[in-house]
């Protein structure tokens, strides 16, 4: 789920599909929620790489998977996944959200800069965007990339642009959000001169570009003018509810037992990493 601020965040038994099994929570079934409208992470076809991870959870548990698909933004499945109790566990969540029970992080990244390699942009520090040349940024709404452009004074050139990758939608009363793959295809075709975006959510389509791209990640954080930091690294963890403490023990050794078997998803799906000291 992505992580700024967290991705996780509306919810009735109308909003699910596949709600087979949804009622069991025997303590062999691991009940997870998932949207299907998060791709790269969860997708309604499960081809989402938390989606795949999470059947490697239950595997490692000894459990059977119940995916719980809510067809909802991922920022709602706390509040109509967790707390309405269709569920019990996240995946991919901020470590420490303070909404959850969390797990030991299995991963670590940070955001990153989507360019094109034919545009030899070599910086991997927020400020870098202050470049001639780079005028024009793609990014996804309510995330660190707007105050990246707002301190380097691109915010107010560029929001015409930006609206345009939502169509002009209105934003008033409700989530709008710019899909991951259109912030990497503007990239692509020339008509963002940069990308800004947490690496996870746009990597696979970095890798899947038939324009070479190049993905970097950022290396410092940032500092507003008030002194409050705005970290660009993050440390994902699986989320428990927290009547469920009992659960969060085996979700560890779950972790720690099929960390080979996460880490061939997260390289197959060209999330770049970082140590998890770090």
């Amino acid at each position: 789920m992505n992580a700024t601020i967290s991705r996780l965040g509306c919810g009735t038994a109308a909003l699910l599909c596949g709600l087979g099994t949804a009622a069991a929570q025997d303590a062999d079934t691991l009940r997870v929620c998932a949207s299907t409208m998060d791709a790269p992470y969860s997708t309604e076809d499960r081809t989402g790489f938390e989606n795949r991870i999470a059947e490697v959870l239950a595997d490692e548990a000894g459990m059977t998977l119940d995916l719980v698909q809510i067809r909802k933004d991922a920022i709602y499945l706390v509040r109509d996944g967790i707390e309405d109790g269709l569920c019990d566990v996240l995946i991919g969540v901020d470590q420490g959200d303070r909404r959850l029970l969390t797990s030991e992080p299995y991963y670590r990244s940070a955001y990153a800069f989507i360019s094109r390699q034919d545009r030899n942009f070599d910086g991997d520090r927020w400020q870098d965007v202050d470049r001639e040349g780079f005028d024009t940024f793609s990014y996804r709404y309510h995330s660190p990339a707007e105050t990246i452009l707002k301190y380097t004074g691109r915010y107010e050139y560029n929001l015409i642009y930006q609206a345009s990758l939502t169509d002009f939608e209105d934003r008033r009363n409700k989530y709008t959000q710019v899909p991951a793959d259109r912030v990497v295809s503007e990239v692509a075709a020339g008509n963002a001169d940069l990308g800004i975006a947490f690496a996870p959510d746009v990597a696979r389509y970095v890798r899947d570009s038939r324009e070479p791209l190049k993905l970097t990640l950022i290396t410092n954080e940032i500092e507003r003018e008030d002194g409050v930091i705005i970290p660009l690294q993050y440390s994902q963890s699986v989320g428990v509810a927290p009547d469920k403490p009992e659960l969060l023990d085996r979700i560890n050794t779950a972790l720690e037992s099929g960390k080979d078997r996460i880490r061939a998803i997260l390289d197959e799906e060209g999330i770049p990493t970082l140590p998890l000291d770090s």
